[in-house]
């Protein structure tokens, strides 16, 4: 389905395209019945496949279940031209990797967007939902400092059999956890925590804790590596939101937070101390058009490439201990 500039198609006419993804096109399209701008989102026909089209459809289910004021809002779903779509709250802002983009936000604010991301993950996670696809560009600042967490596109309940396929490794490889680099079984919300600590860990320093030349040795790098403390980057940060930091990214799944609500609460507790410094952008951002998009780096491993790199880089971790 391809919408034109001032189409109008039912009770929508298309204002324009707000991004071109892989997963789909999003359309910015004001809702004649109300009046209210909505983001309008429907698979390309080239990837309308069952596969596409029932990740839509788990995506739509997923979405009426969170009413968080912190997630990006559901509207509706129902076919299009033939097509299945559904419509989402249209947010003014930048996400949080824009913002990044300029250098490390003052704790305070990094803190904050954190706090915020965690109790729409605290609603999610109580519902049975493991998103699996946290990046900071699916936290969005809207112009008057509220925070939504969107890209549910990959989120499914802690109960499907398939949450974790050995091999396939789907999603950013700059925020997945270990576990989902390696297809372990028992995926759970814990992996969710993982990448909200990348998320914080970019926000207080403005760089990702792990980087490489390739998606390959980024993934080898989340398995088998410790990161730099956040301290060792900017000093002003203190040996406690250090801690919560590196809490956060551990290896091993018992070993972080036990709940969204933990994390929130850690952070609470050294939020008073947190540092101005180094100075950043303040909470109000401008208006600038932001889709619930899908990360541009998502990623889906072979299983044969998976094989190798889960032996080479456990080896590796193994060596290292």
């Amino acid at each position: 389905m391809g919408l034109a500039l001032n189409e109008v198609v039912g009770n929508y006419e298309c204002l324009g395209i707000i991004s071109k993804p892989r997963s789909g096109l999003t359309y910015k399209v004001r809702n004649l019945a109300t009046g209210e701008l909505e983001a309008l989102r429907a698979l390309p026909r080239a990837a309308a496949d069952a596969e596409s089209v029932e990740r839509l459809s788990r995506e739509i289910r997923i979405h009426t279940r969170l009413t968080h004021p912190n997630v990006v809002g559901f509207h509706d779903a129902f076919e299009l031209e033939g097509q299945l779509v559904m419509t989402t709250d249209y947010v003014e802002g930048v996400t949080l990797a824009e913002l990044a983009r300029g250098g490390p936000l003052p704790q305070s604010e990094a803190i904050r967007i954190l706090q915020a991301v965690l109790d729409g993950l605290e609603e999610a996670h109580a519902l049975g939902i493991v998103h699996r696809g946290i990046t900071a560009e699916h936290v969005i600042v809207a112009a008057g400092g509220a925070v939504k967490l969107g890209g549910f596109d990959l989120a499914k309940p802690a109960t499907d059999a398939d949450l974790t396929k050995v091999g396939a490794v789907i999603g950013d490889p700059r925020y997945i956890s270990p576990e989902q680099v390696l297809g372990r079984p028992g995926l759970n919300a814990r992996a969710d925590l993982y990448s909200a600590g990348v998320v914080l860990y970019l926000a207080l320093t403005g760089v990702m804790p792990f980087e490489g030349p390739s998606d390959i040795d980024v993934l080898t790098a989340q398995i088998s590596f410790e990161p730099q403390p956040p301290s060792a980057i900017h000093p002003s940060i203190s040996p406690e939101l250090d801690a919560i930091v590196r809490r956060a990214l551990r290896k091993k799944p018992e070993e972080r937070f036990a709940s969204a609500g933990e994390f929130r609460e850690a952070l609470a507790a050294v939020a008073p101390g947190a540092s101005a410094q180094p100075a950043g952008v303040s909470g109000v951002y401008p208006p600038v058009a932001v889709a619930d998009t899908p990360a541009p780096r998502s990623f889906r491993m072979p299983l044969a490439i998976g094989g190798i790199l889960i032996a080479a880089a456990a080896t590796a971790w193994i060596a290292l201990r």
